[in-house]
């Protein structure tokens, strides 16, 4: 049986497709087709389609970064979200009595695999003392696992890695990284999360009274270009990620945790 997360259903409906839905099937339903919703209909289709809309807008939601590459901090803090859950679970299918948890000596990382192998050059470099990682365990396949293997496998030694609270979500990360940094006594963090993430993850942080200094990846820098303009499957997700970043920031606002 299919187990759906919160982060699922949120990814359902901002799929810049679902509004293209229902506008198709009201004018479907009306006796009289006008020109202008048609019309109204190809121009939302083009405007989520193509990447100029999400590369204006993420350019100026993204933040700067903060790192002091002079300096050394006590915890380098990689947010979860690392690993391609659905690629576990859809290899898993043969075994439908145990989503296998991760298989040694071979890691599938998602888009932000980036945020993980930052910590690890952040660790190796001696930019940090320590890299700070989330207890994730998501349809049954555990990130924390998975990732440990990983960094193992890049020769961090197990005493530069330290795993605080079980967490679900950006929020409960900054309050867990927050009580686990009470209980240590570390002062200095370094915040390492996708740019386009950054704002709203360092908000939450702040929120929680820490104060980390910044080191986005997986910044785009690709110019304005025709190929801006040009509708494709890369338009379509880059939508998705601004308004999945947007409206989460949003949400989190109006709830009071920023």
């Amino acid at each position: 049986m299919p187990f759906y997360t919160a982060q699922d259903v949120a990814r359902f409906f901002l799929n810049p497709l679902f509004p293209a839905f229902f506008i198709g099937l009201i004018l479907l339903l009306k006796k009289e087709r006008t020109r202008f919703g048609l019309f109204f209909l190809l121009v939302y289709l083009y405007g989520v389609s193509i990447p100029y809309p999400s590369q204006v807008v993420m350019a100026r939601w993204s933040v700067a970064d903060t790192v002091d590459r002079h300096s050394r901090y006590d915890a380098a803090v990689v947010l979860g979200g690392i690993v391609d859950y659905n690629w576990y679970v859809l290899h898993a299918a043969e075994n439908e009595a145990e989503i296998f948890k991760h298989v040694s000596g071979y890691q599938q990382l998602g888009q932000s695999s980036a945020r993980i192998l930052m910590g690890a050059a952040a660790v190796k470099s001696g930019l940090a003392d320590t890299l700070l990682l989330s207890d994730v365990s998501i349809k049954g396949v555990n990130e924390t696992a998975i990732l440990l293997d990983l960094l193992g496998r890049q020769g961090i030694e197990p005493d530069k890695i330290a795993v605080h609270g079980k967490v679900y979500n950006t929020l409960a990360e900054a309050k867990s990284v927050k009580a686990y940094c009470d209980s240590k006594g570390i002062k200095r963090i370094l915040l390492i999360t996708s740019a386009n993430h950054m704002r709203r993850a360092a908000a939450l942080f702040r929120k929680q009274g820490l104060n980390p200094d910044l080191l986005s990846v997986s910044r785009d820098n690709t110019p304005i270009t025709r190929e801006s303009f040009v509708p494709s499957d890369d338009g379509l997700e880059d939508t998705y990620g601004m308004l999945y970043e947007l409206v989460g920031y949003t949400a989190y606002l109006i709830r009071g945790n920023l």
